[in-house]
C-alpha cells in the first residue's frame, strides 16, 4: 500500500519514545482554528501542545511528531468514557493524535474526511490497531471537559471508522441489498426442491 503524502512541520513539544508503551488508540481532535494557525501554535515551545498530525479542509496532511514519540494532545483525563483508558498512565504514551481544521460546529469537507480515513487506516495497519469505534475515539472520550472535540456531531467518528474500513454508506446499503437478493434466491431454490420432493 502506498503511504499517503504528508508534509513534515515538526513540533518541539513531545517526549522522545513512549516509555515502553505503543500506540493503541487513535484520538480525533478539532483544531478550533486553521491548519496554518495550528502549525504555528504547535511550533511554539510555550504552547506545550502538539499532535502527531493535522489535516486541513483541503485534505492536506501535516505531521508534527513521529508516531514512535509521544505528542502532547491528550494528557489530561477527566471522567473518561472510553473503556480503553489506562488508570494512572498518561494517554499521550499510548495514543496517536490527529487534529482537523475548523470549529466544532463546522461540517467536515469530503477531502478532509477521506484524508483522515486513509491516515487512520495507515496508522492502524502500522501498529496493528483494530479499526473500530473502541480504538478510534474522540478527545471528549478521554477529557469530558472538551465535550465538542472533535465535533458537535459525534457521528463523524463513526463515519471515519467506516471510511477507514473501506466502506461508504452506499457500499453498506449495496452489500445488504446483495445479501437480501442472495437469501431470496436461496429461499426460491429451497421451495423448488421441496416441490420436487413431494
Amino acid at each position: 500500500m502506498n503511504t499517503i503524502q504528508k508534509i513534515w512541520k515538526g513540533s518541539p513539544n513531545f517526549w522522545t519514545g513512549r516509555k515502553g508503551y505503543k500506540p493503541e488508540l487513535v484520538v480525533i481532535h478539532i483544531m478550533d482554528g486553521t491548519l496554518f494557525g495550528t502549525d504555528a501554535w504547535f511550533a511554539n515551545p510555550a504552547s506545550q501542545v502538539s499532535a502527531h498530525y493535522g489535516i486541513g479542509k483541503s485534505g492536506e496532511i501535516h505531521q508534527y511528531v513521529k508516531e514512535e514519540d509521544a505528542a502532547w494532545h491528550a494528557g489530561r483525563v477527566d471522567a473518561p468514557s472510553s473503556k480503553l483508558i489506562k488508570t494512572n498512565v498518561n494517554p499521550n504514551l499510548y495514543t496517536i493524535g490527529i487534529e482537523h481544521e475548523g470549529k466544532p460546529e463546522d461540517k467536515w469537507t469530503d477531502a478532509m474526511k477521506q484524508a483522515s480515513a486513509l491516515l487512520i487506516r495507515e496508522i492502524c495497519q502500522r501498529w496493528q490497531i483494530p479499526i473500530d469505534r473502541n480504538h478510534i475515539i474522540g478527545h471528549y472520550e478521554i477529557y469530558s471537559k472538551k465535550p465538542n472535540c472533535p465535533s458537535h456531531d459525534k457521528k463523524i467518528i463513526n463515519e471515519l471508522v467506516a471510511l477507514a474500513n473501506g466502506q461508504t454508506s452506499n457500499q453498506q446499503s449495496t452489500i445488504s441489498s446483495v445479501v437480501e437478493e442472495g437469501i431470496k434466491k436461496i429461499e426460491e431454490g429451497l421451495a423448488i426442491i421441496k416441490q420436487t420432493l413431494k
